[in-house]
């Protein structure tokens, strides 16, 4: 069973903890903001995704939910290396990409595998929306958007008390990703090895 199964329970419980339903107007902007500090904060397993794109032209349009570039790919698997756009100006070869406001630049015009940390889906598009993160971190949910709603009411001593359990889930969440991805991970030493 999970803590919060919508944002109508999420709604619930931050109205509790802020002690005032003042907040029920403006409580799905309360989410987005706390869904915009993931985005800027958070780099789980549960964002990796791919996507292609169709260089045309030298350029194209990057994915609407790319948070940060994990690698760039041609069809045969070779990756392409990051460079600022004046470099890749300079650079006459292929292998090579630049990034220009909400487009990826390279050289020749083809298919590029993006291996990107996508957005966390926003749970504010309808009252009974869910998501990885609130399914399996609802008290980040439940901190983060219970100090917007303290920021929002001015209050102050609910902001100090919300700022420490707001750290402890965030460190909470990246140790848990940590434990996810790693926890069989093994490491070997190249080499001569007494």
């Amino acid at each position: 069973m999970v803590a919060f199964a919508d944002l109508l329970d999420l709604q619930t419980a931050v109205i509790e903890r802020v002690k005032t339903a003042g907040i029920t107007d403006v409580f799905p902007q309360l989410v987005r903001l706390a869904e915009s500090d993931f985005n800027r904060r958070l780099r789980c397993a549960e964002q990796v995704t791919t996507d292609t794109v169709t260089i045309t032209s030298g350029t194209a349009a990057l994915p609407t939910d790319l948070q940060e570039i994990i690698g760039v790919y041609d069809t045969s698997g070779l990756e392409y290396i990051g460079q600022p756009l004046q470099a890749l100006k300079q650079v006459q070869t292929r292998g090579y990409y630049a990034i220009s406001g909400t487009n990826i630049i390279a050289r020749n015009d083809e298919d590029l595998t993006i291996e990107y940390y996508a957005s966390v889906p926003t749970i504010t598009d309808s009252m009974t929306d869910s998501n990885w993160l609130l399914a399996r971190h609802p008290n980040l949910y439940l901190y983060a958007v219970s100090m917007e709603a303290a920021k929002y009411l001015r209050d102050g001593e609910l902001i100090s008390g919300l700022t420490a359990p707001l750290a402890m889930e965030y460190d909470a969440v990246s140790g848990a990703d940590m434990s996810f991805r790693y926890a069989r991970a093994r490491v070997r030493v190249a080499g001569v090895v007494p």
